[in-house]
């Protein structure tokens, strides 16, 4: 009888144990699979919806797990609404040289986002910022979709300049310096709405 419940009590251990370390696991891996679970609007082909639109930048701010904007834009109705548009994290934006004033409330831009299948979401995949000076080059950053050593990123760094403030060392982001005549070129080499930035 004594060795019967010493092998209840060992078994009841080991069960107790995998039982800690599931729950260990499970809180490791249920925020991860959380945290990712953000999926794109897709096409009935099967590709990501890109929506470009002419914005103003409500707010921008570095943060963790992601950085974010909001967005002021008119609808195809006329309407005017807010969208909240997703970025990589802070610790990887300022460590490329990225800060809460690289982007500027009230700053007028033009905006490409992978829509989100939540209404009025998305993830930054360009923004065009206009010079402030009539002279002054406008800066194109881009992020999602488009980084690395993609067709974009290629067609990208053959016509234009590296902005001098952000570094893409952790490829996260690029941004580049574009004058009114390249802007023009690109335009009508690459037609469509922010055309130089689609697949």
């Amino acid at each position: 009888m004594v060795f019967r419940q010493r092998v209840v009590g060992k078994r009841s251990w080991r069960d107790f144990a995998t039982l800690i370390f599931l729950g260990m696991l499970l809180t490791c891996v249920l925020p991860v699979a959380a945290h990712h679970s953000y999926p794109p609007l897709l096409t009935e082909d099967g590709e990501e919806v890109i929506r470009v639109f002419d914005a103003s930048i409500e707010l921008f701010r570095l943060l963790n797990p992601h950085s974010a904007m909001i967005i002021n834009v008119t609808n195809d109705s006329g309407v005017p609404e807010d969208w909240l548009i997703e970025m990589s994290a802070n610790f990887s934006l300022s460590r490329e040289g990225w800060s809460d004033d690289t982007l500027k409330s009230g700053e007028k831009v033009t905006i490409a986002v992978l829509a989100s299948p939540s209404p009025n979401r998305g993830r930054l995949r360009a923004v065009l910022v206009p010079g402030e000076a009539q002279d002054e080059p406008s800066r194109l950053l881009v992020a999602y979709g488009i980084r690395g050593d993609t067709p974009v990123m290629r067609r990208l760094r053959d016509r234009l300049s590296t902005c001098p403030d952000i570094e893409a060392r952790l490829d996260r982001s690029a941004c580049f310096s574009v004058d009114a005549d390249t802007l023009l070129a690109l335009q009508r080499e690459f037609p469509g709405s922010m055309g130089y930035v689609m697949p």
